[in-house]
């Protein structure tokens, strides 16, 4: 049943307000490790709407935007949360058009721009939702949280690559619980095109690593010079055939786990004449709940002392660069059945669960014992669009914010207007 307040509170959530948020939020640039003025422009608005709000710093002019309404104590505390940065800079040279820039174009109904879609458009419509409860005066008893996160985008410090702007896969939503912001339900904001998502794939970066012999390219034919490019040529031809067995023997309402070839180095191509004398390859590994990194690693190493053994050389070396695990609440949560409830009163019929195969920081809030769903406007794709987000540009729609923003209202009166009983 629609809380009595609902309809109030709804007046605020207007096409005008979602929009016009994602818009300023898409003209401050936040790509990771400088997620600071955005992070400044949302503590200011949660101050102004009555919010204790404040910057929660992370590392050096690397703040969460974190904000507390709190309720009168005997309610549950829902926290809305999501990431600031963006997927790219927004200067890439490889990437091409409006949808890659941090800067917003309306057209059509449609909002192009960096993070228009991962994640700001979620982080707009929830500012707009929880301003609504504010302007409103409604008192609730749990506390309503909103938290605006650094470093969530899917990157990690590898080989000479360091420093914040690789500085991703969770640290802002793991210094944000460990610092205080907690609640007892959480609702991730990332792109979902306003399905309810209790579940969420892992993932492992791994290095695997072969080696050859130090020697000038002329003597490359010399049968002691083992050609380390050569080497792992030859063993990708093993991982494929791994790949193809991992893929298939597991799987989560539905879906199965990918792994893809993503990096490969070797060779000094400053100096082509000598021989390549080590090779790396780097693979990202999606999991499944119920997988652990150690099992991964096990199956793996099957594949890497094989291969040693068949050439009567040294086991490649496996080193794990990420371990993000995989995560699921169960369809019977409290959080996972409220917001079920408010997406069928307000979308006029049930979503089914879905499992997200990228990155999210659900897996953080769960194992801090958070539980999280996570529902987002983003994920809809244009219609004339012939590719995936990633590859055409990020864009979102005003319908899908506008929906975005009235289910989290509505979850948020519904949920925090609960009673927990106080336990010693």
């Amino acid at each position: 049943m629609t809380h009595p307040d609902y309809a109030r509170v709804a007046r605020h959530i207007t096409p005008e307000a979602v929009r016009d948020t994602l818009v300023a939020m898409v003209d401050i640039a936040s790509p990771t490790g400088r997620e600071g003025a955005l992070a400044e422009y949302i503590v200011g608005r949660l101050s102004k709407a009555g919010f204790n709000a404040h910057l929660q710093e992370v590392s050096e002019d690397r703040p969460n935007a974190v904000g507390v309404l709190p309720g009168s104590g005997d309610g549950p505390n829902l926290l809305f949360t999501g990431h600031m940065d963006t997927s790219y800079d927004g200067d890439e040279p490889y990437l091409k058009g409006e949808g890659f820039k941090a800067k917003a174009v309306v057209r059509d109904g449609w909002i192009w721009g960096l993070g228009a879609n991962n994640m700001k458009s979620g982080l707009a419509s929830a500012l707009v939702a929880l301003e609504a409860i504010c302007r409103e005066g409604v008192k609730l008893k749990g506390d309503l949280l909103y938290g605006g996160v650094v470093g969530e985008t899917e990157k990690a410090a590898v080989d000479e690559f360091r420093g914040s702007s690789v500085s991703g896969y969770g640290v802002g939503t793991r210094h944000m619980i460990l610092h205080g912001i907690s609640a007892d339900y959480s609702i991730l904001c990332e792109p979902t095109n306003l399905r309810v998502c209790n579940a969420n794939m892992g993932v492992l970066w791994v290095k695997i690593t072969v080696g050859g012999t130090v020697s000038h390219a002329a003597n490359s034919r010399h049968p002691s010079v083992v050609n380390a490019i050569a080497e792992m040529h030859a063993l990708q031809t093993a991982i494929d055939r791994w790949i193809a067995q991992y893929e298939a023997a597991h799987v989560h309402l539905g879906e199965h786990p990918n792994v893809t070839v993503a990096a490969i180095r070797g060779g000094m191509p400053w100096r082509l004449a000598r021989n390549p004398f080590e090779c790396s390859l780097y693979l990202d590994i999606r999991t499944v709940p119920g997988q652990t990194a150690e099992q991964v690693k096990r199956s793996l190493r099957r594949v890497l002392i094989d291969f040693a053994a068949a050439r009567g050389k040294p086991e490649p070396a496996l080193e794990v660069i990420v371990n993000d695990p995989a995560t699921s609440i169960g369809e019977n949560e409290l959080i996972t059945r409220v917001v079920c409830e408010a997406h069928k009163r307000i979308i006029g019929k049930e979503s089914p669960f879905i499992i997200r195969r990228t990155g999210a920081d659900s897996t953080h809030l769960n194992r801090y014992d958070v539980p999280c769903i996570t529902y987002g406007p983003g994920g809809r794709t244009h219609p004339d669009a012939k590719a995936l987000m990633h590859a055409v540009g990020e864009h979102a729609h005003v319908d899908n914010l506008l929906a975005a923003a009235r289910v989290y209202a509505d979850t948020a009166l519904s949920l925090c207007s609960q009673t927990v009983a106080a336990k010693p």
